[in-house]
């Protein structure tokens, strides 16, 4: 991995070299640049695939305050001036999905095409239940990480769809600490503060502004409840209804989750044929 400079913080990158258009790839919540693997596997070398671990993930600096949309879409706007990316193909997933949108929106001049995973518009209040486990892991130390393994793989998420891109992301969510314990590497107060700034945001204002083609992925299975999904059928097709030249795609037996962590060869050919169309 590379660390880059931006606005005065260190960012962690990882860079698949690729003969193609560069996109550049943003996580979730409290999520790491791990994540995006499985799309390097299908999109590298035909394009470059840049990825990254936000402020106060991963192994990117975590400065104590400065968690919003309107920050990060200054970090990724300072990224691909260090790439000398004047405009990029940008794909997010979750939280990654809001940057995207809001930087869309707001530099259109700067983003091609637009790949919203199964984010990109208001989180219901219900769905930060839903995304407990995500942030209750923070801070907590595990006695191993095999232990710490062992509890994700017994998650309703997870059971049955365990696999080796969610084993890499998560092992790379830890620290390892002298007494072999494990911590997650994300930042607490970094997602308290982004959760309270998530939830005063109003992101259908902003879905008529983007004006390059974009992508919607939805995933209709639920996390911790059969029908907790992030994004509804309803909500979906109103955010594909507002954003002009968009097109929404279902991904049929995928969570949150594992719609981005797993082999999910409908969702690899609409992104294949989004990115060449």
């Amino acid at each position: 991995m590379e660390k880059v400079s931006v606005n005065g913080l260190s960012l962690a990158v990882q860079d698949w070299p690729g003969k193609g258009p560069a996109v550049v790839c943003i996580h979730g919540l409290t999520a790491n640049h791990t994540c995006w693997q499985s799309m390097a596997d299908i999109l590298a070398p035909d394009y470059r695939l840049i990825a990254y671990d936000l402020r106060g993930r991963g192994e990117s600096d975590k400065p104590p305050k400065g968690y919003s949309l309107e920050i990060h879409a200054g970090d990724l706007g300072a990224l691909l001036d260090h790439f000398g990316l004047k405009r990029a193909l940008i794909m997010g997933h979750s939280l990654g999905a809001h940057i995207g949108l809001c930087f869309a929106a707001r530099f259109p001049k700067r983003v091609q095409k637009l790949i919203l995973v199964d984010g990109g518009l208001d989180v219901r209040a219900e769905i930060f239940d839903s995304l407990a486990p995500a942030v209750n892991r923070l801070g907590v130390e595990f006695p191993s990480m095999e232990m710490f393994l062992q509890m994700l793989r017994g998650l309703p998420m997870f059971q049955g769809r365990w696999n080796d891109y969610l084993e890499r992301y998560f092992r790379y969510d830890v620290e390892v600490l002298p007494s072999g314990a494990v911590r997650s590497k994300v930042a607490k107060h970094a997602i308290e503060e982004e959760v309270a700034n998530l939830v005063r945001e109003r992101l259908w204002v902003l879905h008529h502004q983007v004006r390059c083609p974009t992508l919607i992925l939805r995933a209709p299975d639920g996390l911790l409840t059969a029908t907790d999904c992030l994004m509804t059928q309803e909500e979906a097709e109103a955010m594909a209804h507002t954003i002009p030249k968009s097109r929404l795609v279902v991904v049929p037996k995928t969570n949150h989750y594992t719609v981005l962590l797993g082999k999910n060869p409908k969702a690899n050919q609409a992104i294949r044929r989004f990115l060449e169309s």
